[in-house]
């Protein structure tokens, strides 16, 4: 029987393996296999009999339960967001909306909701240009939510960044958005705290002013990047979009209030040594050729199943690498079958190189195991040495 000394010194060989093997796809790198990605954020308390309140309101429940789900299915070379953290504040933060949380606002074992409602007013827009982004936001966090509660999510999660890490390392697992900062673009924060159908209609009513908004927050957003520390594992930084996706934004519009917001985001980020992770809920196919606007083997798409990864491949995959895709709906809803041949698919699109496999987006909280372990072992099935 192995030793603690000695179990520890092994998972950190293999953890060192499965860092070479992410950073070699993310660079295009020829790999011996692609790398399988964990993302199953609800997924993991329901697949381990912990309630979905209890995961919401316990951080170091939620840190451990997903690491418990990680080694019961066994196999994953990494996370694409580390575990643990309050994950209902985490949302408020992004989308400036109330959420409902389950134990409180739902049934115990329900998912959390986001409460779709207009919160920033119109008038908020003068105050943001008045008073600044961060200044703003410090008024209008108690709207949506509990400011001890939101206090408590961030200290937690700085208190605790170090040692998850080490948790994760010490378990074989690297986590690839592990870099001090998290940033959307402009456009999500407003859409969310608006709703959508005021923001969409103040992009047509109002669009000067609101571009003077988001030239506000982006400047904002820079000097976040620019103080943050440069990363010492993967590097990467989730840079999420959903409502701003192709699909739903007028190429007018996207023209003006979505890609040069991720272009200099992006540039930021980069500059700092870090490596952001688009993660593009929805359909971004439109827009694909634009990627090709963005610094090479620097970046990781991330979608969700909706995008044309195959049309992503054809145009920039020789830039980019891609975390993803299996769909959510055939993870709850297919069968094990189905989801090896997506994973085949996709593994002969990239043709070696370029891919990570994961969830797209996430896995839901109704994802069948067995399906969840027809990732790890339809990429499994391709262990061999490279040449």
């Amino acid at each position: 029987m192995m030793t603690a000394v000695e179990k520890t010194t092994e998972m950190h060989a293999l953890w060192q393996e499965r860092f070479e093997r992410i950073k070699k796809a993310i660079n295009l790198e020829p790999v011996d296999r692609p790398p399988v990605i964990y993302m199953g954020v609800a997924f993991a308390p329901r697949y381990m009999g912990m309630s979905i309140a209890d995961f919401c309101e316990d951080p170091e429940a939620a840190l451990n339960v997903t690491l418990a789900a990680m080694d019961k299915m066994g196999g994953w070379d990494g996370a694409n967001l580390p575990g643990g953290g309050r994950i209902t504040p985490a949302l408020t933060s992004m989308w400036l909306s109330r959420l409902l949380v389950p134990g409180r606002d739902l049934p115990s074992d329900s998912l959390w909701q986001v409460k779709e409602a207009e919160v920033l007013t119109v008038e908020d827009y003068d105050t943001i240009l008045n008073k600044g982004w961060s200044a703003f936001l410090q008024e209008y966090l108690p709207r949506v939510i509990d400011l001890h509660e939101f206090m408590d999510f961030v200290h937690w999660n700085m208190q605790t960044a170090q040692r998850r890490w080490e948790l994760y390392r010490d378990k074989g697992y690297v986590i690839v958005c592990d870099a001090a900062v998290n940033v959307t673009i402009p456009f999500e924060y407003l859409c969310g705290g608006r709703s959508m159908t005021k923001f969409f209609f103040d992009l047509y009513r109002m669009p000067d002013k609101v571009q003077a908004v988001m030239d506000v927050i982006l400047e904002d957003l820079l000097a976040q990047i620019k103080a943050a520390p440069r990363p010492a594992g993967i590097g990467g930084t989730w840079l999420g979009g959903w409502r701003a996706a192709s699909a739903m934004v007028a190429p007018k519009l996207w023209d003006r209030f979505v890609w040069p917001y991720y272009l200099k985001l992006v540039e930021a980020l980069v500059d700092q040594g870090i490596t952001p992770v688009l993660h593009w809920d929805q359909d971004w196919t439109r827009d694909l050729v634009r990627l090709q606007e963005l610094p090479a083997k620097k970046c990781i798409l991330n979608p969700d199943g909706m995008t044309d990864v195959k049309k992503f491949k054809e145009l920039v995959g020789d830039r980019m690498a891609m975390m993803g895709d299996v769909p959510a709906s055939m993870l709850a809803a297919g069968t094990p079958d189905d989801v090896h041949a997506y994973v085949e698919d996709l593994i002969q699109t990239f043709g070696g190189t370029g891919l990570l496999v994961c969830p797209g987006c996430d896995a839901p909280i109704n994802a069948r195991p067995e399906n969840m372990q027809a990732i790890v072992d339809t990429v499994h099935s391709h262990d061999k040495v490279v040449s």
